[in-house]
């Protein structure tokens, strides 16, 4: 058994060498490595350096000469793969580095016969890391892919100031495990599965008699939740591969997070406009806390009081071009005094569609204790959106559409019109999972992006959504 396992490894091995070209860098032209593709990014310079090798004679350096850790130098290959079925691939390299603040990544996207993007694995998406100032040691990066796969986009990165060399790349088809998982891992992967077959809005469009099957071989030689990880990645993929692309999972420290404060850290800001339009922009707010919620809330309300009573208002433009979700409550019911009480929208669900009441400043389980009241109500309302507006920001969008005195002005947004539901994990974290799509009070229901009623196209010069918006007001 030993002698035909070795063998079947080696065969392998060549397998894998065959599909990377120049993996050690060997071959160059110009100074730019045969096969592979390195576009150059500012404050970086690489060079095939032929003094330090793992092994051959030349290997790849890259070298950041700022310490700003915020851009990156990457390089990569396509490579074609084979085979059929549930498969688990190691991608690794030999990798050294000096004088390094900053990190390095090795990553992975995986495609499908079209070319798209499917899969995506990375040191950073496995929270794992690459000790830095160390000498060649090799790292590999571990990940599942099925027959929808047929290429591998694969490469390295270097971020910040300081020198990397990566050496030796290789492929290669790793075996599954054959111990029975144990009963906490077993547990972990069968409740988290559990979820999304019972809840997700996109149930219906997974195979499940494949799905448990593969799972049953991810699942092998689990012993810890940590070890969980292939399993839960594949239940991932398998959804968003069925149309989900707003679900997600959130950190412990991001869930933890968000029971005392406000993760997205942007306060809403508004202004008077001209002598005569109340400005109020909504940012992206997120938090599972009821009591930030109602201070974000009575934050909105004040400061629409404020230009009301003060001033003598022609109308209102409300903006979302940076709301990138979070929590949809807080965000209407600060608006309660523009959007007006009632039914505002629907979560539609496959049983049934639940609706948006809002009610004498109570909304969801959020209130705010002296909900104002504009002096003229039918006031022309102007919405700002744009292709950063996602989520929680679509969703304000919609509880305003379906008014006769309200116009979106801007571009398409994000497309993720569907709400997710929280539910929390043995180990801290939480899956965010799309449980419902949205409809307005018209009965138009949104699957996709928003689209305004007035397209403006962005302008660097000027905020053109802005002054189309007041030039309607001013009608």
């Amino acid at each position: 058994m030993k002698l035909k396992f070795s063998i079947l490894t080696i065969i392998i091995i060549n397998l894998s060498h065959a599909q990377i070209k120049n993996p050690g860098f060997e071959n160059s032209t110009k100074n730019l490595p045969d096969n592979w593709t390195v576009r150059k990014v500012e404050s970086y310079d690489w060079q095939i350096d032929d003094t330090q090798k793992h092994q051959g004679n030349k290997s790849l350096q890259l070298t950041g000469l700022s310490a700003d850790t915020k851009t990156f130098q990457q390089f990569s290959q396509v490579i074609p793969i084979s085979g059929k079925g549930l498969r688990k691939i190691e991608l690794s390299a030999y990798i050294e580095s000096k004088n390094l603040n900053g990190k390095i990544g090795l990553w992975t996207q995986i495609w499908n016969a079209d070319k798209e993007k499917i899969g995506f694995e990375s040191f950073d998406s496995q929270s794992k890391t690459i000790p830095v100032n160390r000498d060649w040691a090799k790292y590999s990066l571990e990940f599942v892919i099925d027959d929808n796969a047929k290429n591998l986009l694969i490469g390295g990165l270097l971020s910040g100031k300081g020198t990397a060399w990566f050496d030796d790349f290789e492929v290669k088809e790793i075996d599954f495990s054959h111990k029975e998982a144990s009963k906490i891992s077993s547990d972990y992967i069968e409740y988290f599965k559990n979820l999304i077959k019972t809840k997700s809005m996109f149930r219906d469009k997974i195979d499940w008699n494949i799905v448990d099957e593969n799972i049953k071989k991810l699942s092998l030689g689990a012993e810890t939740i940590d070890d969980t990880k292939p399993a839960i990645q594949y239940i991932m993929n398998v959804l968003k591969g069925s149309g989900d692309i707003h679900s997600f999972i959130v950190s412990k420290k991001s869930t933890d997070a968000k029971k005392t404060s406000n993760t997205k850290g942007i306060e809403p800001l508004s202004k008077l406009i001209d002598s005569k339009i109340g400005y109020i922009m909504v940012p992206g707010f997120s938090t599972s806390n009821k009591e930030i919620g109602n201070q974000f809330a009575s934050k909105i309300n004040e400061m629409i009081k404020k230009l009301d009573s003060e001033n003598e208002i022609s109308g209102w433009i409300i903006d979302l071009r940076t709301n990138t979700g979070g929590s949809i409550h807080p965000m209407i019911l600060g608006l309660s005094s523009l959007v007006g009480d009632g039914t505002l929208g629907y979560f539609v669900t496959k049983e049934k569609n639940v609706p948006w009441i809002l009610e004498n400043g109570k909304f969801g389980q959020n209130e705010i204790p002296q909900p104002y009241k504009l002096r003229n109500p039918s006031s022309k309302i102007a919405i700002l959106i744009g292709k950063k507006t996602g989520s929680a920001g679509e969703a304000t969008a919609i509880s305003f559409i379906g008014k006769e005195n309200v116009k979106l002005f801007g571009q398409p947004t994000a497309g993720l019109t569907s709400a997710n539901s929280s539910f929390p994990l043995s180990d801290g974290r939480s899956l965010a999972l799309a449980t419902s799509f949205e409809m307005d009070r018209t009965g138009k229901e949104y699957r996709e992006k928003i689209n305004p009623d007035v397209f403006v196209e962005p302008s660097s010069e000027k905020d053109s959504e802005l002054e189309t918006a007041k030039s309607w007001i001013f009608e």
